[in-house]
């Protein structure tokens, strides 16, 4: 068409490299008696991290989830329409082009389910010295980065850090929400795959430890339905089931982006309530880890449970 393309929003990097990055291979599965959960994919050969004034990193490319995602499929993590994640790294020899949407790391999603009105995105970085640190086969470079403020916007610098800050206390929350969630979920398949062992070997110490399963799942459902609407799966699933902690959190988290001045005081009041039930639902899974989770393992010992089992024929 006629139409020109705007600019990419945000910071834009230019770098030359005198040859191509080579991407890593997939990570070999490691595998122990007591781990056989796959490898996390090698350390990036060419990774690009912003650092805040003080010197702390405020977000790195490739982020965790996507190394985490190439390390279970082999591939980079795409986005829904196919195409590679924000934040793709070029690594073509000659001048590369690399653009940081100013915001801070995301935090860590729970597969398969939704977020209505919000999202795991890390806030806008306020206006002030940056750094950019761009790293290749272990040899770092950095460079300067100054975010300018938006003539545009009128809200004091005061207010924008209040703003700022709030933002960053629920993006905190909803990290500890996601973390718990995939903990539980995690849990529940290590002692889903045991019992399944145990059951295709035919082996008399099944029955024990799925009745000692299925009394630690009862309690940890409850505390992940709290925090994680496990019925929604589809974008519209929202509209039938309602919204819980962490989507609760995150919708808060847009609203208070959504305004250029102080959060009001109801922000205020909201984040207390739902940080506080989150943390009651947090606090009621580290005494299940403590206690429940112990004794399960202790059983586990005690009916000494194989790590490696054969299968046999009924």
């Amino acid at each position: 068409g006629a139409s020109g393309q705007n600019p990419p929003n945000g910071a834009i990097i230019y770098y030359g490299l005198k040859s191509a990055v080579k991407k890593d291979d997939k990570a070999k599965e490691e595998k122990t008696s007591t781990d056989d959960t796959k490898a996390k994919a090698e350390e990036s050969k060419i990774t690009v991290e912003f650092l805040d004034a003080a010197g702390k990193v405020v977000r790195k490319y490739p982020s965790k989830a996507a190394m985490e995602a190439t390390a279970d499929s082999g591939e980079p993590e795409r986005r829904a329409d196919g195409g590679p994640r924000a934040g793709d790294i070029p690594a073509d020899a000659g001048l590369n082009r690399f653009v940081w949407d100013l915001r801070y790391d995301e935090v860590e999603r729970v597969p398969g389910s939704v977020l209505w009105g919000g999202g795991v995105d890390g806030p806008v970085a306020l206006p002030g010295m940056y750094q950019v640190r761009l790293t290749v086969n272990g040899k770092s470079f950095t460079a300067p980065i100054e975010i300018k403020e938006d003539p545009r916007i009128t809200a004091s610098a005061e207010d924008l850090k209040k703003n700022f800050d709030l933002r960053l206390q629920i993006q905190k929350k909803l990290g500890l929400a996601h973390e718990t969630v995939n903990q539980i979920r995690d849990v529940r398949k290590q002692i889903n795959d045991l019992s399944k062992k145990l059951s295709q070997a035919h082996d008399p110490r099944e029955q024990a430890v799925k009745d000692a399963a299925k009394d630690l799942d009862k309690k940890m459902t409850p505390i992940e339905e709290e925090i994680l609407q496990v019925k929604s799966k589809s974008p519209q699933d929202p509209l039938n089931y309602p919204l819980k902690l962490n989507n609760l959190l995150a919708a808060l988290g847009s609203t208070v982006e959504g305004s250029e001045n102080a959060p009001t005081k109801q922000s205020y009041d909201v984040f207390k309530l739902l940080s506080g039930r989150l943390d009651e639902q947090v606090a009621k899974w580290r005494v299940l880890v403590d206690a429940d989770l112990k004794s399960f393992n202790e059983l586990v010992k005690q009916k000494e449970v194989p790590a490696i089992v054969l299968k046999v024929k009924s």
